[in-house]
């Protein structure tokens, strides 16, 4: 797992400094947002932030996260010069918790494999991800990622949102997964139509292409899924999402 270069955690009611806790297994949220360049800019802060305080009311959770919060944390304990990193806020009714990692560059033959699970309340960022950090564990995060799938219809990454493309037509699942960020901004930046279908598992040789798309991530081309035996014989849609993403990060 990756090295946590800054964490702290503070009581909610009145943001004092506590010791740190990841909240990992307790009923909460959190979000991840990339962060670049020297200043640093927070890549998509405020779509993050909209869905991040969205969920902590439904989540019955009384506090408001705001970007100042996250650029006086940054400025007031890091001393990095140069960034590209990932920002982690994770709140329950009682803590919130912030840390800082760097961000892994990943393998240009990058990989995944596939596994039977989905996610509790899979359409929040919710904190009961101890299953899936136990998996993380067991490879290398900057080669492979854990594609989970649940009644042979596949859901989402471990830290991803997968696109699915075929002649040109591209497709996400239609349901039980976290829609991510980095995810709507992309397809918001398509000139292709974007459908919603059930993916089977045992479908994958009719794809061209598998992208994973995330914070963490960026967008990744996953170049097999050796267990499945698809292998990939395109990148065109990889080379169009990863020069609009790219062009995002130095806005």
């Amino acid at each position: 797992m990756e090295k946590i270069l800054l964490k702290k955690s503070y009581r909610v009611k009145d943001l004092k400094i506590i010791n740190f806790n990841s909240l990992w297994g307790y009923k909460g949220i959190f979000t991840t947002i990339r962060l670049v360049g020297k200043k640093p800019k927070l890549i998509l802060a405020e779509e993050h932030l909209k869905k991040f305080n969205r969920d902590t009311s439904r989540f019955g959770i009384n506090y408001k996260l705001s970007k100042q919060f996250l650029l006086n944390f940054i400025n007031n304990n890091s001393k990095i010069r140069n960034y590209d990193h990932l920002l982690r806020i994770a709140v329950t009714k009682k803590i919130l918790s912030i840390s800082l990692r760097k961000r892994n560059n990943e393998d240009k033959l990058f990989k995944a494999k596939v596994y039977r699970y989905q996610r509790i309340s899979p359409t929040f960022k919710n904190l009961q991800y101890k299953k899936i950090i136990s998996l993380q564990k067991k490879i290398n995060l900057k080669k492979e990622e854990i594609i989970f799938y649940s009644k042979n219809k596949i859901l989402e990454g471990s830290t991803t949102n997968i696109i699915f493309v075929r002649n040109d037509k591209l497709f996400i699942p239609k349901n039980s997964y976290y829609y991510g960020i980095t995810l709507e901004y992309l397809i918001k930046k398509l000139p292709y139509k974007v459908q919603k279908k059930d993916i089977n598992i045992k479908s994958l040789n009719e794809f061209t292409e598998l992208l994973l798309v995330g914070s963490g991530k960026g967008v990744i081309s996953i170049s097999s899924i050796q267990k499945l035996n698809w292998y990939r014989s395109s990148m065109k849609i990889y080379n169009f999402l990863s020069k609009k993403y790219s062009k995002l990060l130095v806005e």
